[in-house]
């Protein structure tokens, strides 16, 4: 009698396996499919986070890795610009001290060197020297990204000749985030899209994976900036992995941590007085408020997939 091989741990799904862990799970690509015609109508800022939840051992991992696979599979038969999808991201695993962004920029230096060395190799290197490459792009990129990092942004102002000179290098990082923000959108634009466009806006997507964001605690606050400040850009989808309640839990605990809050005789009273507006109850409750508040921003309840565990 022949054993059936059960692999054991995080792998791709049957077509058959997704469906019983996350019911119409072709909705997700209907929903990306909206994202995409979405492109040229929007011209700030757009969400397109889309959160697979369920508890720990529920196959979060799997459904990402799948999604992955088959966007891979469809991208295959895009006609011109491709779409791009970047390693999954795991923040538990990510050193102490590197944020999400940090993590980010260096998949995509990755992808700069390949295109960087296949374009070197069809045009010769004189020619690639003289064009306004993506490399350069990159390196423009990260140079204002360096402006946002707060040990980056005290040697900067610290390292002064004249009056004048501070005043210069303060206005550089009082500026930073902002075009920062400019900055990755051209250069994502411009990833997807190549020169061959001449300017014409395609409608190939970035794909980034993040999974367990409830694991690592300490980085939370991390993943909301990231997901908030940077990344919600129309041409990023990014698929979001984890338990909303301790994520929920943990974002609460950082709102204290930051107040210095994190104690019962603090965050059990409340500090609005009888006529003052706003939210009542205690800085717990409050808080606990602005945690689902801020975890509707990152992943609307209209883009949240929910694992049916067995």
């Amino acid at each position: 009698m022949e054993r059936q091989r059960t692999k054991i741990g995080a792998r791709i799904l049957s077509e058959q396996e997704l469906n019983m862990i996350l019911p119409n799970a072709d909705s997700v690509f209907e929903q990306i499919e909206v994202f995409r015609r979405n492109i040229a109508d929007t011209a700030g800022q757009q969400t397109n986070n889309i959160g697979i939840i369920g508890c720990r051992g529920a196959g979060k991992t799997s459904i990402l890795k799948t999604f992955s696979k088959k966007l891979e599979e469809k991208n295959k038969g895009r006609e011109g610009s491709k779409d791009i999808m970047l390693p999954l991201i795991v923040p538990e695993n990510m050193s102490s001290g590197t944020t999400l962004m940090d993590v980010v920029l260096g998949m995509l230096k990755s992808i700069v060197d390949e295109r960087k060395k296949n374009d070197r190799r069809e045009m010769g290197e004189c020619i690639y020297a003289g064009r306004d490459s993506l490399e350069k792009k990159y390196n423009n990129l990260v140079k204002q990204y360096c402006y946002i990092k707060k040990d980056y942004r005290d040697i900067l102002i610290q390292q002064f000749t004249t009056e004048q000179n501070y005043v210069d290098k303060t206005k550089e990082v009082f500026n930073s985030d902002t075009e920062f923000i400019s900055l990755f959108r051209e250069f994502i634009s411009f990833l997807l899209d190549g020169e061959s466009k001449a300017g014409e806006k395609g409608d190939a997507l970035l794909f980034l994976f993040i999974d367990d964001i409830d694991l690592s605690t300490t980085r939370c606050m991390d993943v909301v900036r990231a997901l908030l400040s940077y990344l919600s850009l129309p041409r990023i989808v990014t698929f979001i992995s984890g338990d909303m309640n301790t994520f929920e839990e943990a974002l609460t605990l950082d709102f204290l941590r930051q107040e210095k809050a994190l104690s019962e005789d603090v965050f059990g009273k409340s500090y609005l007085s009888a006529g003052e507006g706003g939210s009542s109850g205690t800085l717990l409750e409050r808080k606990k408020e602005l945690a689902y508040e801020y975890l509707k921003k990152i992943i609307p309840p209209a883009y949240r997939k929910r694992i049916k565990y067995w």
